[in-house]
Parts: C-alpha cells; sequence; structure tokens
C-alpha cells in the first residue's frame, strides 16, 4: 500500500522520483534555499498571521524534528500521509505520518483534522503539485496555486477548500507530502475578524 508517495517498507514505488513522491519528478528550485535541518533551529512565528509551512507547524505544534521528514528529492523536507484509528476504534482519519519509523516498530502520526483546524487558511505552492502528479502539473488550470484558502473539511478524499473567487475546490491529500509547499495561516486570536470569517459570509 502507497502512502504519500512511498510504500509501507519505506521504499519508493517502482519508477518514482528521487524523492519518493511521483513519477517524473520536479526539477525546478525548491522554495527555500534552507537546508532541512534549518527547519528545527527556526523559531515558531509569533504572530497569528504569520504564515509557515506545514513542515513549520509540524515542529511547532506537534513537536517533530528534522528526524520525522525525508530529505531526499528537490523540495524537502517530505513526510507521509497515512491514517490511523480513532479512539473509538471504530473509524479511521487521515493523518501525517513520520517518513521514518522513530518509535520502534511505529511511526508519529497527527491527524490531519486536528493539526489543520488549528489554522483557518492554506495556501498551495505549484511544485507540490508538480513533483506528486509530475511536469505541467502546477498551473492554474489544476488548482488555484498562490491563493489563500479557507479550510472547510478534512477526508480521504482530499480537503475541501474554498476561496471568495474561486469557489469550492479540493486539494487531493497526495499534495501534502511535499511539507515545504503547502503554507498555512493562523486563525487570527485578537478578536478582529479573519479572513475566512469574512469570506463565507
Amino acid at each position: 500500500m502507497i502512502h504519500g508517495g512511498v510504500t509501507e517498507s519505506g521504499s519508493p514505488p517502482s519508477g518514482s522520483s528521487p524523492g519518493g513522491l511521483a513519477e517524473g519528478g520536479m526539477t525546478g528550485p525548491a522554495l527555500s534555499d534552507e537546508p532541512a535541518a534549518a527547519l528545527a533551529e527556526r523559531s515558531p512565528p509569533q504572530l497569528s498571521g504569520e504564515p509557515v509551512t506545514l513542515a513549520e507547524s509540524l515542529i511547532s505544534e506537534a513537536g517533530w524534528g528534522p528526524e520525522n521528514f525525508c530529505t531526499d528529492g528537490p523540495n524537502p523536507p517530505y513526510l507521509r500521509i497515512g491514517g490511523k484509528l480513532r479512539v473509538t476504534l471504530t473509524e479511521f482519519e487521515p493523518c501525517f505520518a513520520s517518513f521514518r519509523r522513530d518509535r520502534g516498530p511505529f511511526r508519529s502520526k497527527v491527524a490531519i483534522v486536528d493539526h489543520l483546524a488549528k489554522y483557518d487558511a492554506i495556501m498551495v505552492d505549484p511544485l507540490a503539485f508538480e513533483e506528486c502528479f509530475g511536469p505541467g502539473e502546477g498551473t492554474e488550470t489544476v488548482f488555484p496555486f498562490g491563493a489563500w484558502l479557507e479550510i472547510r473539511r478534512v477526508g480521504f478524499g482530499g480537503l475541501a477548500l474554498w476561496g471568495k473567487r474561486q469557489g469550492a475546490v479540493t486539494l487531493p491529500l497526495d499534495a501534502l507530502a511535499v511539507a515545504s509547499a503547502i503554507w498555512l495561516r493562523r486563525k487570527d486570536r485578537s478578536g478582529e475578524p479573519s479572513t475566512a470569517s469574512t469570506m463565507s459570509g
């Protein structure tokens, strides 16, 4: 079974890119010139509206470190997309999973819905689609890249998002595996209306 572009054994599927995420991987520059290890040294943003990458948010909110991510590929860091049983043991939910087995035979997992509940908007860089789905997939005809979109719902079918100009769109979960190309904006806790609340009205 493949989660986030790699098999359960941790090896890339046959014909995949060196990053292990998609065939015909991305050859362009990464979002940042910083090495993945530099993520651990960065302090979490202090302002509620300051955007962070998905990788930075997992480091600051879930306590992950560089060892939880993969750095092999053109746009590190990478993570796995998987699933876990809820407390009731009757429901399965999508989660971010450590790229490596960091707890003996197990991987650290963070429920996607719980993690994204701390943020009101997401922005996707075209690199996420180019690397996961192949060259030419990072165009505006495929997805509204570079726009802040309100997070409405999380499921195995993807993230249900909404934008004022774009309307309802769905982000496939596989794109979240390129944790450097996903940007999150924290909910405004100052009492002022957030962008998401003004868009939904």
